[in-house]
């Protein structure tokens, strides 16, 4: 991968950390992606409002369903995050966290049922129906293309997406962190993943004037812009948690800070990345501005299209925080942004990586804030399709949970086509007509970027 300067606007989006770069006097600085680590498909398995009082927790008491979550390393046990211990406790509620990023894949049928729904809007009848400025926003909007369908036409957006919340237990794909949550798509960054930290700042504010708990920002660069900071500061006055990928140059930075994680307020989380052996990424920034560690490399989550690849990169490692901080919202929806960020940081794995805190522990974080009497332990002869082999999961474990994967996969299968044949409701006709144009707008999109391809490669040649 060639070097770029820090000096360039860049927002390494493929499998990275998205880098701001300011234009030197102007508030709205210019963002691109002109390169990163690539993206690695991941082929097919056999084994195929702001009302926290009202949230309803959920704990997993089986083995999960989901046939490609043996290839997700984070989510193998309590080894990498907790996460085991996490899941006994709930996975999840209905939480909005704000995907700010290249949009979401809205028909994903690993996110689609996760997705946050403004309860105010009708979809499709042009009309800002609860007057909040946005006409349509119906699972959140765009600031890109300027409608109400956030439709990813890059993949960033519905990978981090996936990270946080891709549902887990049905039978379908992978999981993420919080297998139940809202899922506000917020896009900033067009198919090329091109934007300006004004149209950043814009999605902040929208997320939060629209409910959202917690903001998702994989997004890294080496100068703050004073529409991006009080935006932030926006956040911070009402309760909204802000996590911020560290960035991918690798570097210290005590001497090369990067925004938003290096900004003061209380309520960023600037993220690091860490491998499946628990050391700090090659690619990961660290020191001051890098708060907490989590796993980011060659991470497995949702594509577009309603595929599954590895991508790497603080962009992955931030989302495994956001996804931590849902499940703590669930378990203690009373707690405000800065008990969640407290309870967060008080249960982090001090190992000696260079990041103010330590390393993502799940399962600690919500043991200091879950009362004895409530605490579930684990069963003397626990089974999981989410144990690794190195966890030392018997063949007879393995094979049991095989077949409850393929008895749910059998029984979500014959639920979809039953409601397949169901008449549906007009507001279901509408969001399924919603849906269908943003596939409409997510294939332009492809093909508009194969044409270009063809046209560089043409002129070159």
């Amino acid at each position: 991968m060639p070097v770029v300067p820090r000096t360039l606007a860049l927002l390494i989006t493929t499998s990275a950390a998205l880098a701001l770069s300011p234009v030197m006097g102007a508030s709205a600085a210019t963002i691109s992606a002109p390169d990163g680590l690539r993206a690695k498909p991941a082929p097919a398995t056999a084994a195929r409002h702001h009302a926290p009082s009202k949230v309803r927790a959920r704990a997993a008491q089986a083995t999960a369903t989901d046939p490609r979550a043996i290839e997700q390393w984070p989510l193998q046990g309590d080894s990498p995050m907790g996460i085991d211990t996490a899941w006994r406790q709930t996975t999840g509620a209905d939480v909005t966290v704000a995907i700010i990023d290249s949009g979401i894949d809205l028909g994903h049928p690993d996110l689609a049922p996760n997705l946050w729904t403004n309860p105010g809007e009708i979809p499709g009848n042009g009309i800002d129906d609860d007057g909040n400025g946005y006409v349509d926003d119906v699972h959140g909007y765009d600031f890109v293309d300027r409608d109400g369908t956030p439709q990813d036409a890059n993949g960033h957006g519905t990978h981090v997406a996936g990270i946080v919340g891709a549902r887990g237990g049905n039978g379908v794909g992978g999981s993420g962190v919080a297998w139940h949550v809202r899922l506000m798509a917020v896009r900033v960054l067009d198919a090329n993943a091109q934007g300006t930290t004004a149209g950043v700042a814009q999605g902040i504010r929208y997320a939060v004037d629209n409910g959202a708990r917690v903001v998702n920002l994989s997004l890294a660069g080496p100068s703050s812009t004073p529409d991006l900071e009080a935006a932030v500061q926006y956040a911070q006055a009402r309760g909204v948690l802000i996590v911020a990928a560290a960035g991918n140059d690798g570097a210290d930075l005590t001497t090369s800070p990067t925004y938003p994680a290096a900004y003061g307020e209380d309520n960023v989380l600037g993220v690091a990345a860490t491998t499946r052996d628990g050391g700090l990424s090659s690619v990961s920034d660290y020191g001051p501005g890098a708060d907490v560690a989590a796993p980011g490399e060659q991470v497995l989550s949702t594509a577009l299209g309603g595929g599954y690849e590895y991508r790497t990169g603080t962009s992955m490692a931030a989302p495994e925080v956001t996804g931590a901080l849902v499940l703590l919202a669930a378990a203690r929806p009373d707690l405000s942004g800065n008990g969640l960020r407290d309870a967060l940081l008080a249960g982090v794995r001090h190992g000696g990586l260079p990041v103010s805190a330590g390393a993502l522990d799940i399962g600690a974080a919500l043991r200091t804030v879950i009362p004895a009497s409530a605490w579930k332990s684990a069963p003397v002869d626990a089974l999981s399709s989410y144990t690794s082999n190195a966890l030392g999961t018997s063949a007879s474990a393995k094979a049991k949970a095989k077949a409850k994967q393929a008895a749910a996969k059998k029984k979500a299968t014959a639920k979809k086509k039953a409601a397949a044949k169901k008449p549906l409701s007009k507001k279901a006709k509408a969001l399924a007509k919603a849906r269908a144009k943003a596939k409409a707008k997510a294939k332009r999109a492809a093909a508009a970027r194969a044409k270009a391809r063809r046209a560089a490669a043409a002129k070159r040649g």
